[in-house]
């Protein structure tokens, strides 16, 4: 009787400890996830308060602060990339009439050159296509040195079987990038798309909305928005439907506009923000240091990484990115402040996360306490939507893991699910990168990835609970290690098996003007070999125009071992010809 007695009181004080951990986690998600912090966007008013939040919470901890100056804050400054200034304005002046147009109202800037202002006649070019191997070219017999070029967005014959260019699917000459450096290759000094009223006359009209980054190709291009289609014709002296209606049979249609010129003022600026790190450690019996990580900030109101485009303006709260981990490290911070461990525990709530990892790097090259006495990393990433189980990425990165890993699964009702390599975007690699080892605990993706509906409702806060002790116990069994983990450099290798031919770089999946913006290359890729950087955008493959990356993956799986592709791309404005030879991962 009494040892029953005894096991329901183990019971019931073990179920009150997970409600107090439930609760702990919730209240930290509900908070830095609600939209008072605003999405916690990198340099918001947000982000500023989930950062005095942290350090507040660390300090009642008790963890000791390691940042600048005597405080927990470790702050760096980040490029957010080319935003509208307060100068842009469009021109355009017929005989009859003149109009102006205002940017955000009326217009979209989606690229610059290094010109404040330009102007010249306004020259209609159709779609703004030359596509040679399709006996097509809407600049045939049209000089348009010094001139302002107007053309239609998409491409002609859209959705028709008769079409050279792919009947459905918009092709890579119909991207903006495509058109835009057609008009820059042959003298043009800006580029103004219309809406394709004659194909997409069902459709909603472009809606002005902010551009997240105003990307330098050389040459200004603007998209006009809304149904501006009467007030265009009445200053151009054509009916725009009607060209673009005669465009479906007659594929190519240029000419001058007599007496039409435009003037376009583009005001373009740097963007810098002023963010911060959150760094606090507990001193253990020896220097040597085990980091606990988690990004806190995330979107905002969406502008820079949404994958919701017509909801940018509402705020993304990123209850699971990456609220659920910085709860989680919160609760882990004051567990284990209680105790004293064998390493030196840090805890780092990161900033920049979603714009390159730019808050572990500043890190990395500013390390408050010694890289090389740094043991482990362990990242906590989207940990709030399991089902029951838990990925593990870095398991390969040391050769004390795996041993590690599967003492701790046999204790756990969680599935454990294993990567070798430290796979995902997420701060541990900027660790990994210098040969430090890692963990990586993460729950996967999920429709709500990087929309407003990421939602602390949606999050499985049991689940969430059962990572956050899994991470507690590999943190104990890392400090309790008699010697360090032995680095096995896995970083930058591809996480399964291939035979085929790779490229060697992650792309950037926000990026929307056609081709392939480069977000990383990996070490000792085909791609680093050629000369390829992280920014870059991929234009060409070979002598094919890219749309996307998916059109860039199709290309490559046809290829063979050891080709050497003519790769075209565009750097900081500048094309550039490379030589890449495909290999496979080593």
């Amino acid at each position: 009787m009494i040892i029953k007695l005894w096991l329901l009181i183990l019971v019931c004080q073990i179920f009150v400890a997970e409600a107090r951990d439930d609760q702990r986690l919730l209240g930290h998600l509900r908070y830095l996830s609600s939209d008072e912090l605003e999405g916690r966007g990198n340099g918001s008013i947000g982000m500023d308060k989930a950062a005095r939040y942290l350090a507040n919470e660390f300090h009642r901890y008790g963890l000791k602060p390691v940042g600048s100056q005597g405080t927990f804050s470790q702050p760096f400054s980040i490029k957010a990339g080319q935003v509208l200034g307060s100068d842009n304005r469009l021109t355009i002046q017929g005989t009859l009439s003149r109009s102006e147009f205002s940017v955000g109202e009326h217009y979209l800037l989606l690229t610059h050159g290094s010109t404040a202002t330009v102007s010249g006649d306004l020259i209609f070019a159709g779609f703004g296509i030359t596509a040679p191997q399709l006996n097509y070219d809407d600049y045939a017999d049209l000089d348009v040195r010094d001139c302002v070029v107007l053309a239609f967005e998409h491409q002609p014959l859209e959705g028709l079987r008769n079409s050279p260019f792919h009947g459905h699917d918009l092709s890579p000459y119909a991207s903006v990038i495509h058109k835009a450096l057609n008009a820059r290759s042959r003298g043009a000094v800006a580029l103004i798309l219309i809406p394709d009223y004659f194909n997409h006359r069902g459709s909603p009209f472009p809606k002005s909305t902010v551009v997240k980054s105003v990307e330098d190709i050389g040459i200004p291009t603007i998209l006009l928005t809304g149904n501006l289609s009467a007030r265009l014709s009445r200053v151009l002296g054509q009916d725009l439907f009607q060209i673009s209606s005669s465009l479906q049979t007659r594929l190519t249609q240029s000419f001058s506009l007599e007496g039409v010129s435009a003037q376009l003022g583009v005001d373009v600026v740097q963007v810098s923000h002023r963010v911060k790190n959150i760094v606090g450690c507990l001193p253990g019996n020896s220097d040597e240091v085990i980091i606990i990580g988690a990004h806190y900030d995330h979107l905002g109101l969406g502008v820079d990484s949404s994958l919701a485009p017509y909801q940018v303006g509402e705020i993304h709260n990123g209850a699971d990115d990456n609220a659920s981990g910085v709860a989680g490290l919160l609760v882990l911070a004051q567990d284990l402040a209680t105790t004293r461990s064998r390493r030196t525990l840090l805890f780092a709530a990161f900033a920049g996360e979603e714009l390159g990892l730019l808050g572990a790097q500043h890190y990395i090259e500013h390390p408050p306490l010694p890289l090389d006495l740094t043991v482990a990393m362990v990242n906590l990433d989207m940990i709030g939507r399991s089902e029951g189980d838990v990925l593990i990425g870095g398991v390969g990165t040391a050769e004390e893991f795996r041993e590690l890993l599967h003492r701790v699964e046999s204790r756990s009702p969680l599935t454990f699910r294993y990567s070798r390599t430290p796979r995902g975007s997420s701060d541990h690699l900027a660790f990994a990168s210098v040969g430090v080892p890692i963990l990586f605990f993460f729950s996967g993706l999920h429709p709500d990835y990087h929309k407003p509906s990421d939602d602390w409702e949606k999050i499985d806060i049991f689940h969430t609970q059962q990572i956050v002790q899994v991470v507690r116990q590999v943190v104990d069994r890392l400090s309790l290690l008699e010697s360090r983990p032995k680095y096995v450099d896995l970083q930058n290798r591809i996480p399964m098996k291939r035979s085929g031919p790779w490229l060697g770089f992650v792309p950037d999946m926000s990026w929307v003007l056609g081709g392939v913006q480069i977000e990383k290359v990996f070490k000792a890729s085909p791609a680093q070999e050629a000369g390829l950087h992280a920014g870059d955008v991929v234009i060409e493959f070979g002598q094919q125009k890219l749309s996307n990356f998916q059109n860039l993956q199709a290309l490559v799986r046809v290829q063979k071992l050891g080709d050497q592709i003519r790769v075209l791309v565009l750097r900081k404005g500048q094309l550039h010809e490379v030589t890449v030879c495909l290999d496979v991962p080593r």
